[in-house]
């Protein structure tokens, strides 16, 4: 798999409160509210395959995200937002380019 590697991986909240995050982020989990680590990287392999250089799990708006950035396999660096609870894919962008847009 081309996201295997050492990637930073860690939780973070808008008013870093880093300790609660991740707390609601393992219960969360535990509760089946949002989608493990793994099930996002595969998606994201799947999206833009390449290196995974960067994982983290924010809260956007209340709501948790993955924020992953990837060196895609053409050389660019990839920027993709996914929905923690269901996976959708809110936002991919590389040299500030919207990815979702050309893919239409």
């Amino acid at each position: 798999m081309a996201l295997a590697g050492a990637p930073h991986v860690w939780a973070d909240d808008d008013d870093d409160d880093d300790r609660a995050d991740h707390d609601r982020a393992r219960a969360a989990l535990e509760r089946g509210e949002i989608m493990s680590l793994r099930t996002i990287m595969e998606k994201a392999e799947t999206d833009y395959p390449g290196r995974l250089l960067e994982v983290e799990l924010e809260t956007k708006h209340g709501l948790f995200v993955y924020d992953i950035e990837i060196l895609a396999a053409d050389g660019r660096l990839v920027e993709l937002l996914y929905d923690a609870a269901d996976g959708k894919l809110l936002k991919a962008k590389a040299a500030g380019k919207d990815l979702l847009k050309e893919k239409k």
